[in-house]
């Protein structure tokens, strides 16, 4: 019972591999086209296997219908008994003959032997072939109709033959030609599967390059002596692996730039609270106590701000955006989030409403983050007193536009101001360098474009988040 389990599991790892499948259908169609070829090497040996017998036939026909005349009115037929006893000679199969005038009776012959009758148009003296059954035999007839003088007849001359010669005749030439294919066929499946394992040969090299590669090797696999049929799966094995070098490259950017940015405010705390531990003075303590909870704060944005550009780096799943986000209710939402810190700078921040449909396919927390990292930038960079203006508007695109009366951004940094940890010098504001960087990841994957411009009256900063609402994520309709 094991070795039964060993040996159906075996065979299963066989036909579960590409040699073991291209063989199993090599198999199934060479077994079909030898069947198909038995059929037909039968079906011609059997006409062949006719031939010979059909022409001793049709002479034994001719043959009695010479003896058959008519004379004084009547039809005689000269058949002396040696003639009859050759003609019913046979060591193998049982002859009969039959002959009988224009009205089936019988004249002389066997009465078992079918009658047929002649047909207006039926050609005289030619031998004709039929298959029929005697007496519960398969036989072959060869007849004719012999025409008589005066009108009379046509008589019909029949001589009928067991098949045992002709299938004999046909069971040897079948044998003759299928026998060998006995030995042929496994020759041809060993060569067969010669053929397949040599021309797999690629496939092993492919494998066994790939199995002795570093783990963090993603260069391009070289397509030389790669076969064509293989060489679109190759092709498209290396543009994953180069996205994928793509990707962790910039993991190892990301992490490398986040160390970096993350070390200097750490190095300000443990300064700070080295300063603090040595302070006598309360108010000294107290001044020391206040920066290092402003570095505290600093550090907990820029961590809150990489985690979030890191969730959305990994948002690779069409499920992950397939919320439907209505911008109507959202942009406000994250508005009345952000006024307090708006109020206390004295800025007046403004929703201009417009009757439009704004639903949009995507991650509303995600949506939520963008808008939130554009008003934090807003509020950082607008002077006391200023404002803060939130429109939208919709022609072809959906355009969430936020206006700001700040410093502004020179125009040939507002490409830079999306990089990671790019902070535009002179503005005397603190940052993480990470806002923008935040909105344009998350745009990109909404199918969404950020441009930056100056605003309306010449001065501040013009952001405009652009929905294409041709592309299938979008799922809004003019009222």
């Amino acid at each position: 019972m094991r070795s039964d389990s060993l040996g159906r599991a075996r065979w299963k790892t066989v036909f579960d591999t590409l040699l073991g499948e291209i063989l199993l259908w090599l198999l199934i169609i060479l077994l079909m086209a030898w069947s198909i070829g038995v059929v037909m090497i039968y079906n011609v040996t059997g006409k062949f296997a006719n031939e010979p017998y059909d022409a001793m036939l049709a002479n034994n026909v001719l043959a009695l219908s010479n003896q058959v005349g008519f004379s004084v009115g009547r039809i005689t037929i000269n058949l002396p008994m040696p003639a009859r006893e050759m003609l019913l000679t046979d060591t193998r199969d049982r002859v009969f003959f039959q002959v009988n005038d224009a009205r089936g009776n019988l004249l002389v012959g066997d009465v078992d032997v079918p009658w047929i009758a002649a047909s207006d148009n039926q050609v005289l003296d030619t031998v004709f072939f039929r298959d029929d059954e005697l007496n519960g035999e398969d036989v072959r007839i060869a007849y004719l109709f012999k025409p008589l003088p005066g009108g009379n007849g046509p008589i019909l001359v029949q001589v009928a033959e067991t098949r045992n010669k002709r299938n004999g005749m046909a069971a040897r030439i079948v044998s003759s030609v299928i026998v060998p294919q006995f030995a042929i066929v496994p020759l041809a499946v060993l060569l067969i599967y010669f053929a397949v394992s040599r021309g797999i040969t690629p496939l092993h090299r492919l494998q066994e390059e790939l199995r002795l590669r570093r783990p963090a090797d993603l260069s391009a696999i070289n397509l030389k002596n790669i076969p064509a049929e293989i060489r679109p799966l190759i092709e498209a094995l290396n543009g994953t692996m180069a996205r994928l070098d793509e990707s962790l490259a910039g993991q190892r950017r990301f992490i490398a730039d986040a160390t970096h940015q993350l070390k200097t405010p750490l190095t300000g705390l443990r300064t700070q609270a080295e300063v603090a531990l040595r302070e006598a003075d309360p108010e000294r303590m107290r001044a020391c106590i206040a920066q290092i909870l402003q570095a505290s704060e600093r550090l907990a944005d820029m961590t809150q701000k990489l985690l979030v550009l890191a969730r959305a780096e990994a948002v690779t799943e069409q499920s992950a955006l397939s919320e439907l986000v209505d911008l109507r209710e959202l942009v406000p939402e994250v508005a009345r989030e952000w006024a307090p810190q708006a109020m206390e700078r004295q800025i007046d921040l403004a929703f201009e409403s417009v009757e439009i449909m704004a639903t949009v396919r995507g991650s509303e927390r995600l949506l939520h983050e963008l808008f939130s990292n554009l008003l934090d930038n807003a509020i950082r960079y607008t002077p006391v007193g200023g404002h803060i203006t939130i429109r939208m508007r919709r022609g072809i695109n959906l355009i969430v536009e936020i206006e700001d009366s700040g410093v502004g951004i020179d125009p040939l940094e507002r490409d830079k101001v999306f990089d990671r940890f790019y902070r535009v010098l002179g503005t005397g504001v603190d940052g993480s360098g990470l806002g923008l960087s935040i909105v344009k990841e998350i745009a990109t994957l909404h199918h969404a474009q950020v441009t930056l411009h100056t605003g309306t009256q010449g001065l501040g900063t013009l952001v405009k988040v652009i929905f294409d609402l041709r592309r299938d994520f979008v799922a809004s309709v003019t009222k």
